[in-house]
């Protein structure tokens, strides 16, 4: 990924990895799958530390459903009430964003026992 230049590049580039996690995953590219996702953690580490992590809130209606399903992932710690709201309409679809949705309400269920 290259260098973030300030917060809009970083929102940009936001969806990008997302969008790339899930091509790569759909396909089966899980090298650059990993590499997506590790860029999302690094994009969000960069809000974080600039005061902007607030920002992925206006990805909660992307019509991607991958960012917003990555964008609730990374607001669950700070907006867990919207964040929770979002995955769990999520599960009623098919495919792998339905899955992904699923799965990760399961993780929130384990990690809240």
């Amino acid at each position: 990924m290259r260098k973030i230049k300030n917060v809009d590049d970083a929102i940009e580039k936001f969806k990008i990895a997302a969008n790339d996690n899930y091509e790569c995953s759909y396909n089966g590219n899980y090298r650059k799958s990993n590499r997506a996702y590790d860029d999302l953690i690094q994009i969000e580490k960069y809000l974080f530390e600039n005061n902007a992590l607030d920002l992925l809130k206006q990805l909660y209606d992307d019509s991607n459903l991958w960012v917003r399903l990555a964008a609730a992932i990374a607001m669950a710690p700070f907006d867990d009430e919207n964040a929770f709201n979002i995955v769990k309409k999520m599960t009623d679809g098919e495919g792998l964003y339905s899955f992904s949705a699923k799965r990760t309400l399961l993780n929130w269920d384990k990690l809240n026992k």
